[in-house]
C-alpha cells in the first residue's frame, strides 16, 4: 500500500513539474528577469524588485496544488454557514464589535454602510487578523503569472503588488497571504488594494496588513463603491406557495416585494415584509432557506461570487449585532 501511495504522488508531482503551461515557454528565472525589466520600466526600484524575488529560485508548486486541486464533495449551505459561522467566531466577533465600537461608528457613518457586516467579513476572511495566511505574495502571485493559464490576470496583480512594495505600503516580510496572493485584514489582491483601500489614519500608508482603521476603513469603502445602501435589508427569509415558479428562484429575477407579493410570497412567522418599492430576488441555496435577497446581497456576492458566502456574511452580521438587520 505504502509503495502505491509513493508512485501515485510521484506520477502526481511529474505531472506538476513537468506541465506543459509551465515548461512549453521560457524558463522560471528568465521569466523573473522579463518581469524585472518590466517593473523597472513601470517605475518600480530595482532593490525593490530583487528583495522581492530573492530566494525565489523555483516556482511555489504548493501553489499550483491549491489551483488545481478544486473541492469535489458538495455540502449543504447549512453546512457550509455552520462551518464558517460558528458559535465561537460569533463569539469572538461580539467582542471584537464592543472593543472597537466608536472605530467602526464613524467609519460606518463616514461610508454610509452598516458596522456589524464590517466586522463579518473581517471574520469570515481572517477570523479578526488571527490567520491572515503564510504564503509569501509576490511568490504566489509571480507563480500564478507563470502558469499559462491565467497568466494576464496574475501578471497584472504581480506589478501591483510589486507597487505596493516599492511605495511602502507594506513591509516585504508582513506581505503575506493565502496561496492566490489576496492579503492583509481584509484579505484584498492588488487589484482590490488598489481601488479600495485607504489611508484612515492619516499616515501616508493604505496598510491593511497592520492598520486597523486602515482596513476597516478600506472593507467600508469597496461595499460603498459597490453600491451599498444603507437603509436597505440585506436579505428575508420568506415562505413561498407549494405552486411556485421555481423558474422565478434566480438573482437574474428582480421583482418590487409588492410583486412578489402578488405571487404568495409572504414573510415568515406572521411577520410583515417592508412597505416600499425594494428591488428583491427570491433564492435558495442547497440546502438552506427561502430568501429575498436585496441590494446588498448582491454586492457581498461582488466580494465573493458565492450566494454560500455571502447568505453567511449576512447571517454573521445579524449574529454578532444580535438582531436581524432590516
Amino acid at each position: 500500500m505504502k509503495q502505491s501511495v509513493t508512485v501515485t504522488l510521484g506520477i502526481f508531482f511529474i505531472s506538476i513539474f513537468f506541465s506543459p503551461s509551465l515548461y512549453a515557454k521560457q524558463s522560471w528565472q528568465d521569466f523573473l528577469q522579463e518581469i524585472r525589466q518590466e517593473a523597472i520600466h513601470q517605475g518600480i526600484r530595482p532593490d525593490t524588485v530583487d528583495a522581492a524575488f530573492q530566494g525565489m529560485d523555483v516556482p511555489n508548486w504548493k501553489v499550483l496544488n491549491y489551483d488545481r486541486t478544486q473541492p469535489e464533495k458538495r455540502i449543504t449551505f447549512q453546512q457550509y454557514r455552520n462551518t464558517r459561522a460558528d458559535s465561537y467566531r460569533i463569539s469572538l466577533g461580539k467582542k471584537e464589535l464592543r472593543k472597537h465600537q466608536g472605530l467602526l461608528s464613524k467609519i460606518a457613518q463616514r461610508y454610509g454602510v452598516n458596522e456589524c457586516f464590517i466586522v463579518s467579513l473581517w471574520g469570515l476572511e481572517t477570523s479578526y487578523g488571527h490567520f491572515m495566511g503564510n504564503f509569501p505574495v509576490i511568490h504566489s502571485l509571480a507563480t500564478l503569472a507563470y502558469d499559462g493559464r491565467r497568466s494576464a490576470l496574475f501578471r497584472k496583480e504581480l506589478f501591483l503588488a510589486l507597487h505596493i512594495l516599492n511605495d511602502k505600503h507594506v513591509k516585504l516580510k508582513y506581505f503575506k497571504g493565502e496561496w492566490a496572493g489576496a492579503s492583509g485584514h481584509p484579505q484584498f489582491l492588488p487589484s482590490s488594494w488598489h481601488d479600495y483601500a485607504v489611508d484612515y489614519d492619516g499616515d501616508g500608508y493604505k496598510d491593511i496588513w497592520k492598520s486597523l482603521p486602515d482596513a476597516f476603513a478600506s472593507i467600508a469603502n469597496y461595499l460603498d463603491k459597490n453600491g451599498w445602501r444603507r437603509d436597505e435589508p440585506w436579505a428575508i427569509p420568506v415562505a413561498i406557495p407549494e405552486n411556485f415558479d421555481k423558474d422565478l428562484m434566480s438573482l437574474d429575477v428582480r421583482k418590487t416585494i409588492k410583486q412578489w407579493e402578488r405571487l404568495g410570497v409572504s414573510a415568515q412567522d406572521g411577520e410583515q415584509l417592508p412597505n416600499n418599492n425594494y428591488q428583491a430576488s427570491i433564492i435558495q441555496p442547497y440546502g438552506g432557506p427561502v430568501l429575498m435577497v436585496f441590494n446588498n446581497f448582491n454586492v457581498i456576492m461582488n466580494w465573493n461570487h458565492s450566494t454560500y458566502y455571502a447568505g453567511t456574511v449576512g447571517y454573521m452580521a445579524e449574529k454578532i449585532c444580535q438582531t436581524p438587520i432590516r
